[in-house]
């Protein structure tokens, strides 16, 4: 099924947008589920990209050629989890505290929204929702930046983390003491943020990764995303 919607892509049959999973399937004549794996193989091999809201959308030739290196990565390191979470780890707290210090009136109104959705999607399980949020706060903090490289840099991180090596900690029981620490957490960063206080929201988003690699490591040894 990943091959005929590729195959589709390739010969110019979609652009842009990608048809719904009901249309492709009753197109495809599959089930929805069957679609929803093989948009999910496309999203992390980086042909596809999820846009939470707006629905699913081909990348251009640049993303995809990002999305083959980091996939080079991956196979040669497959135990690249602690490097990445210490990696990400020096990003997000300049991110974070550039964000607080360059913010303008369309970078808060896209992180108060990109913040309740995070809130609302720990607050329920939808593990596909949870993730889509999750990465929307990031991204944004980033591009709030208005350092462009920075803005790409973690766009590409943050689709092998929650695509190529599914290393993400949604899925988390709305109840669960870590599904309320990151609620917390997201809060307080975004907080602090919006509030022009650099040091606060740097020191915020380091400790917020170290939460991250602590629950990495615990669920390891039996979650699928990791």
């Amino acid at each position: 099924m990943a091959r005929r919607i590729e195959q589709a892509i390739t010969d110019g049959r979609f652009r842009g947008r990608l048809p719904a999973e009901r249309a492709l399937a009753s197109q495809y004549g599959v089930s929805r589920a069957t679609v929803r794996d093989a948009v999910g193989l496309l999203v992390a091999r980086g042909l596809l990209s999820r846009r939470q809201g707006a629905g699913t959308f081909i990348n251009d030739a640049a993303d995809r050629r990002m999305a083959e290196v980091w996939a080079d990565v991956v196979r040669q390191h497959p135990r690249l989890q602690e490097s990445l979470v210490e990696f990400r780890t020096v990003m997000e707290r300049r991110n974070a505290e550039l964000a607080a210090a360059r913010h303008d009136a369309e970078d808060r109104a896209r992180l108060l929204k990109a913040a309740a959705d995070v809130d609302a999607a720990y607050a329920g399980s939808d593990r596909r929702r949870q993730i889509d949020a999750d990465v929307a706060l990031h991204r944004a903090i980033a591009e709030a930046t208005h350092n462009p490289v920075f803005a790409q840099l973690m766009n590409s991180l943050l689709r092998l983390l929650h695509d190529h090596v599914q290393l993400s900690i949604a899925g988390l029981a709305p109840g669960s003491g870590a599904a309320a620490q990151l609620r917390a957490q997201h809060s307080a960063l975004t907080a602090a943020i919006l509030d022009r206080d650099a040091e606060r929201a740097g020191r915020l988003a380091e400790h917020h990764m170290g939460y991250v690699g602590t629950i990495l490591n615990d669920l390891r040894p039996t979650a699928g995303h990791g």
